[in-house]
């Protein structure tokens, strides 16, 4: 008579438990998730496969892509908000499960738009940590866009803001954008790693961006300012969330030109109306993309 392994059936029990089944995005896109406060992993999306159960949809983050009919529960204090299509953002909190209404409407550009979210995007942002990553003291000063370092990013030329964002060293900061022979374009202080320099006039040209923080260290990097817009793309016109689309066009961005259209990215982002996006995780995705 046959014996079996009684320590096969015990791995292949825990197997089994441990991994349970989950579900992908597979339906019309109604919205995105734009915020967690909390742990991400005490949000829960249950969503149903055609005919079949409710399964849960593995490892939430900002930028899911929300689907009708989906099941949505927190626990633990967690709190997750919403961008639905053609609505007013929704923040799912407390014990009840908030069900996701259908689209009123057409879809079929909101849908395109969504899909290219969730296939391009989504896979990179589930990459990263669960838990945003700290920043500040601690390490050496460097500017969080790593690429600046090749020398090779590219900002389009024009009146604007301009973002820097910094990673490590000790507050204050303080961030100076000059051109290639040393005249000072502008300046700006702040006490967190994010420094804005208002109201800059670009021509095109070459720069130097210089940051330093209290301690006495010191980066620079030199940028390209040209009169050629980057190569966005147009498939996340659709979206009615002016500033998860600009999230959506930003990140596809960086993703496609890591090493010469970062930085204009995280501009891109930068500029666009605010409406409850957490906009870290946003950048930390851009910046977590690397020359091919």
């Amino acid at each position: 008579m046959n014996k079996t392994d009684p320590t096969k059936i015990l791995l292949g029990a825990l197997s089994a438990l441990m991994v349970a089944p989950t579900i992908a995005w597979a339906c019309p896109g109604v919205g995105v998730i734009v915020r967690i406060v909390g742990k991400p992993q005490d949000v829960t999306i249950m969503r149903s496969a055609g005919a079949g159960p409710r399964l849960p949809v593995a490892r939430p983050r900002v930028l899911e892509v929300i689907c009708a009919a989906d099941a949505i529960t927190v626990q633990n204090g967690a709190r997750v908000t919403l961008s639905l299509d053609g609505s007013p953002p929704v923040t799912v909190q407390g014990a009840q499960a908030y069900i996701v209404g259908a689209r009123g409407g057409s879809a079929t550009l909101a849908s395109n738009a969504y899909r290219s979210v969730s296939e391009r995007l989504l896979p990179d942002m589930k990459r990263q940590p669960w838990d945003v990553r700290l920043r500040g003291p601690g390490r050496e000063l460097g500017f969080a866009l790593t690429t600046l370092a090749s020398n090779h990013q590219s900002l389009t030329a024009g009146p604007r803001d301009l973002l820097v964002r910094l990673d490590g060293g000790v507050g204050a900061y303080k961030v100076q954008v000059a051109s290639d022979a040393g005249a000072v374009i502008g300046q700006a202080s702040a006490t967190t790693a994010n420094v804005v320099l208002p109201r800059l006039n670009l021509a095109p040209g070459a720069y130097v961006i210089k940051a330093s923080d209290s301690a006495g260290a010191s980066v620079e990097a030199h940028v390209s300012v040209v009169a050629d817009r980057p190569p966005v793309s147009e498939d996340y016109a659709g979206m009615s969330d002016r500033e998860v689309q600009a999230a959506a066009v930003a990140g596809d961005l960086a993703r496609e030109h890591a090493d010469t259209w970062s930085l204009e990215a995280e501009q891109i982002l930068q500029a666009a109306p605010a409406n409850g996006l957490d906009r870290d995780s946003v950048f930390e995705l851009i910046e977590s993309y690397g020359p091919a």
